[in-house]
């Protein structure tokens, strides 16, 4: 398997992985409610740059998948906007207040902040796979 190859996709599939984390707790809770607008809108930004980077790294790496940019372009913007997405979420996880965190009735809701962490940790890892790769 060529790197160059599968270094985007997995970086496509760490973003949609992060979108995914963002958007099941409004999928699994039964009652949302104001909990979440609270846990979400902690942190500086909240988590509003956290969910639109990876929407926007989805875009860099299909270009340089689909060789529509330079590789060396698209690995550096990957790898700058993974390390910020990085960045932003763990900043957003850090200011999450843990009084809300144990409001919810879902005992996951406790670690997902960190889940979400994680997986934005994959973001920058397969840029810099790709990065490696292309130069």
């Amino acid at each position: 398997m060529d790197t160059t190859d599968a270094a985007p996709v997995a970086g496509i599939a760490a973003c949609l992985l992060v979108l995914g984390l963002l958007a099941a707790p409004y999928l699994l809770l039964s009652q949302p409610g104001t909990g979440l607008t609270v846990y979400y809108g902690s942190g500086v930004l909240g988590i509003g740059v956290v969910a639109f980077l990876p929407v926007l790294l989805v875009i860099v790496f299909l270009s340089g998948r689909q060789e529509r940019t330079a590789p060396d372009t698209v690995a550096g913007i990957a790898l700058v906007g993974g390390l910020a997405t990085l960045v932003f979420a763990l900043v957003w996880a850090l200011s999450v207040d843990q009084g809300n965190v144990f409001s919810f009735a879902a005992a996951w809701m406790s670690y997902h902040r960190w889940l979400v962490v994680g997986a934005t940790a994959l973001v920058p890892a397969t840029a810099a796979v790709y990065a490696r790769a292309v130069l």
